[in-house]
């Protein structure tokens, strides 16, 4: 199992070149991946760094970690601009790059307050078909399709990206079974588990089977990656080492050590500096 970093860019971590310094003692502390959230708003007043340009930042100061975006709502993005910064950032990376997408929500108003589609039934729709369009257009190949949302007629678009494929792990919420069918074609799940809130502890280990009994039986391949957010900083430390090995016995490919907007963000450097839990 693998050790990453999932964490807002609000509020005082909203400077990039302070996140970047953050992602590359993260390296040399020993984690394996340094992810951010992908939001354009958070609580009234609380600033918000572009998750994207900041992981741009976060690949010109490491050198082994995986890095990305946990998660990119599709239906607020371009899906052939996407495309573009996706193969972009992976030639900028060397290839270390992960591609969280998922529906997203509005609890923050962040579809309403700009006009955005806010039913979830159209922004699956708009998820599905723009990583048709995403995965298509970093093929290298030319793309000529007409769907529901989206027409497309394109030469090449090019660059490609260094990894062939990248990697793209989709959002669920547990226990809700039919975005699980998305993931189960993909290289990666991130599992939401409900009630978890934003320092979420860890998952009972049989939501940890079922998830994996159930993305098994819809052909995931045994490599397909399981990225669970978890706060072991919230825990005891004699425990912490326990619920890791309990984790990793369960399946789960990633542990991303959660943390949340309005932490003090010197807290949060600490711990990050002072390495993950093995």
């Amino acid at each position: 199992m693998k050790h990453g970093i999932f964490l807002p860019p609000f509020d005082d971590l909203a400077e990039p070149r302070r996140v970047a310094r953050l992602a590359a003692d993260a390296e040399q502390a020993g984690w394996d991946g340094f992810y951010l959230w992908d939001h354009m708003l958070a609580e009234p007043g609380m600033a918000v760094a572009e998750a994207w340009t900041t992981l741009a930042a976060i690949a010109m100061t490491t050198q082994r970690v995986r890095i990305g975006a946990m998660v990119t709502p599709l239906a607020r993005r371009r899906p052939w601009v996407l495309a573009r910064q996706i193969a972009t950032l992976d030639r900028l990376c060397g290839g270390r790059l992960d591609v969280g997408i998922g529906l997203g929500d509005d609890g923050w108003r962040e579809f309403s307050a700009f006009g955005d589609e806010v039913s979830p039934r159209t922004r699956g729709e708009l998820l599905d078909e723009s990583l048709e369009i995403i995965q298509d257009l970093l093929s290298g190949n030319e793309v000529a399709r007409a769907g529901r949302h989206f027409s497309i007629d394109t030469a090449p678009v090019l660059p490609v990206p260094v990894q062939d494929p990248v990697p793209f792990w989709a959002a669920v919420r547990w226990p809700n079974r039919r975005p699980l069918a998305r993931a189960a074609r993909l290289q990666g799940c991130f599992p939401i588990f409900a009630g978890s809130g934003q320092l979420p502890p860890p998952p009972r280990a049989a939501d940890l089977a079922e998830l994996r009994a159930e993305l098994a039986g819809l052909g995931a391949p045994r490599s397909l990656d399981v990225a669970v957010r978890v706060s072991l900083h919230q825990l005891a430390d004699a425990a912490r080492p326990e619920a890791a090995a309990a984790l990793a016995g369960a399946g789960v490919t990633w542990l991303l050590e959660a943390f949340a907007p309005g932490q003090d963000a010197a807290e949060i450097e600490a711990y990050v500096r002072s390495g993950p839990v093995r």
